[in-house]
């Protein structure tokens, strides 16, 4: 088993329009892994600029970043331990806030989650923590309707700085408590009660074909996926029950919005490690940022067992939650 593979889903889209774009992206990829050992600066700057460039159809549910980024990462590891400390890329001007606990949090989250007005379109806007990254737009309907936009402050030659498209097949949930790909109407059906959500996140990501843990697919009802504000509410307090996640403390993000940062370590079954940070902000129940970062054990030239440690991924959400707006480019 693949110790970062919950990295690889966990980061697993960013929008564009055409599979083409994707073939594009997956062969500059390939070059980047290839040319990695001989000469690894020049290939994780080609690999940067790939990423940025040629876009893929974002997958709803945890998609925290791209299918570019998370095989980047992979390839690109540098020894290092995973700890506490905030990812550079990440949560900002963390500091200890003894009076609270992740739990507080979490639960204060909660209550305003669940008095959040609905609307005809679920929305998402997302940026990453890198230089010239684009931001981007998702928008779907309960009726399977769904649109993609996006706006790059660096278009290459003969590239659009922005787009907007309805796309013509679907909308692809990916990882949900339901398991993969459920239809959008049983989102709409999920359990309000924390207790019974829990139960049946854990009996769908213990089946074979699950590759989430529930930490993810919790964190997917709180930022991607579109559920009704008392499912987001019970998501919250299912998450402040599961054993591991902690409080950070106060934190200011990348845009300089507010918040608490809260920290959850997995061990994967090989020894690896997946560190996922959130900053929340509790008067509106917003995830204001979500960092990914992780670990494999590997043998080094003389046999000996360490590990090695991929640098961390930020997801900036500016926006999450049901609109009556109508689609645009962000």
């Amino acid at each position: 088993m693949n110790d970062l593979h919950p990295l690889h889903h966990h980061h697993d889209a960013q929008p564009g329009p055409t599979p083409e774009g994707v073939d594009r992206m997956r062969a500059r990829l390939n070059e980047h892994i290839a040319a990695s050992d001989a000469e690894p600066e020049a290939a994780r700057s080609k690999a940067v600029a790939s990423t940025r460039r040629h876009r893929i159809r974002p997958a709803w549910g945890l998609a925290f970043a791209g299918a570019a980024t998370a095989a980047a990462l992979a390839a690109t590891l540098v020894a290092g331990e995973l700890n506490d400390a905030p990812a550079t890329n990440g949560p900002a001007h963390v500091t200890t806030s003894p009076g609270d606990s992740a739990r507080t949090v979490l639960l204060t989250a909660a209550e305003h989650a669940e008095t959040r007005p609905t609307g005809r379109y679920w929305h998402v806007v997302t940026t990453y923590v890198r230089p010239g990254a684009s931001v981007d737009a998702q928008w779907m309907t309960l009726d399977g309707q769904y649109w993609t936009a996006y706006r790059n402050p660096k278009p290459g030659p003969g590239e659009k700085g922005s787009e907007l498209l309805k796309e013509k097949k679907g909308v692809p949930l990916m990882g949900t408590v339901l398991g993969l790909n459920p239809p959008l109407s049983a989102l709409q059906k999920l359990p309000t009660d924390p207790k019974a959500l829990r139960a049946l996140a854990v009996r769908n990501v213990a089946k074979p074909d699950m590759p989430y843990s529930l930490v993810e697919v919790l964190i997917g009802l709180l930022t991607d996926q579109p559920a009704p504000p008392k499912v987001r509410a019970a998501a919250f307090r299912a998450l402040a029950d599961v054993p591991g996640v902690r409080l950070l403390g106060p934190a200011t993000d990348p845009r300089g919005r507010k918040g608490k940062a809260l920290v959850h370590l997995a061990s994967t079954p090989a020894g690896g490690q997946v560190k996922t940070q959130l900053i929340i902000d509790t008067r509106t129940s917003q995830v204001l940022a979500t960092t990914i970062s992780g670990s494999k054990m590997v043998r080094d030239r003389t046999g000996a067992m360490k590990r090695m440690s991929a640098p961390p991924s930020t997801r900036l959400y500016l926006a999450a939650g049901w609109t009556d707006e109508s689609p645009r480019i962000p």
